[in-house]
């Protein structure tokens, strides 16, 4: 998974909207790559967003998030985008090639034709961890993980859960 980025004023207001935005990445970030990931809603196709695909980091993260039936398609470049996770939940083979990845996997399993997570990093060389919800974090995140109203019991049963998997993550890290 790419490094995570805090994206200040990513508000449904402002979503699909041109002009000024973060730049890739937002200063004082870690200078490391990050990969935004999104699909064409017309034609299907994976689009992963970078620093050097043009597109403003709000726009491409706005796209990212833009759930299918929960938040409207985003346009960029005269196509509209929606979450990169109707592709596959973690997009972990973009991390194809890196020595070492952690895969933080809120939902593992795809539905469908999609893959897995555990399918998708099977036969790479790195090393390798994939954290994905507990049992404790599965019921708190309950049935619908767009419900807000689980956010707080969810983010203390993830915090319970990285305890669980710090020396995993560790390992891989480090090791």
């Amino acid at each position: 998974m790419p490094p995570s980025s805090s994206v200040a004023g990513a508000s449904p207001a402002s979503r699909g909207r041109s002009g000024s935005s973060p730049a890739w990445p937002r200063p004082g970030s870690p200078d490391r790559a990050l990969v935004v990931t999104a699909v064409d809603a017309a034609t299907g196709e994976f689009r992963p967003l970078d620093r050097s695909s043009g597109v403003p980091l709000l726009q491409a993260v706005a796209a990212s998030c833009a759930v299918p039936g929960i938040y409207p398609p985003i346009t960029i470049e005269g196509r509209r985008y929606v979450d990169g996770g109707m592709r596959s939940t973690a997009n972990a083979d973009l991390a194809e090639g890196c020595a070492r990845v952690v895969v933080l996997a809120p939902i593992p399993r795809g539905v469908g034709p999609m893959a897995s997570v555990d399918a998708q990093v099977t036969g790479m060389v790195a090393r390798v961890a994939v954290v994905a919800p507990d049992a404790g974090s599965r019921q708190a995140i309950g049935r619908n993980v767009l419900d807000p109203a689980a956010r707080a019991g969810a983010a203390r049963a993830g915090r319970a859960e990285a305890g669980a998997v710090a020396e995993q993550v560790a390992e891989v890290w480090s090791g």
